[in-house]
């Protein structure tokens, strides 16, 4: 992945490589923004590679493609009996991203309330699963 990157011929695109390539180690949480299509999996893809963290989960989520309530439980997981059809405990991808790159798509498509929360676990990084008040 890094020679087929780093052999591009247009200077747009190393340019963002060398973004890429300088956050790669710092343990800051990145904003890829663009159209759809424009390759932030890609290039999200890429800086963990990158990034000491590339033997831990890559993580990616499509926010888009759940409704607002089943995506809160996909991030964060849900504790047994919390909702209906809530069987058993789950964790969320938030938990199994842990250590690895948590990649979110299309998350400016939730609503304000979700990506509150979203906030609140980027600062504290802490998360709670639906139905516990136990931050895990």
């Amino acid at each position: 992945m890094d020679r087929y990157c780093l052999e591009t011929q247009s200077p747009v695109f190393q340019k963002t490589l060398n973004y890429c390539q300088k956050v790669a180690n710092s343990h800051a949480n990145v904003l890829l923004i663009g159209e759809s299509g424009t390759g932030k999996e890609v290039a999200a893809r890429y800086i963990h590679h990158l990034s000491r963290r590339r033997n831990n989960n890559f993580v990616a989520v499509n926010c888009s493609a759940f409704t607002e309530t089943l995506l809160e439980s996909e991030l964060f997981g849900h504790e047994q009996g919390s909702f209906t059809g809530a069987s058993k405990s789950r964790t969320g991808k938030i938990h199994n991203a842990n250590e690895g790159t948590l990649f979110m798509d299309e998350i400016g498509d939730t609503n304000a309330a979700t990506q509150i929360k979203l906030l609140r676990v980027i600062e504290s990084k802490q998360i709670e699963r639906i139905g516990s008040d136990i931050p895990a």
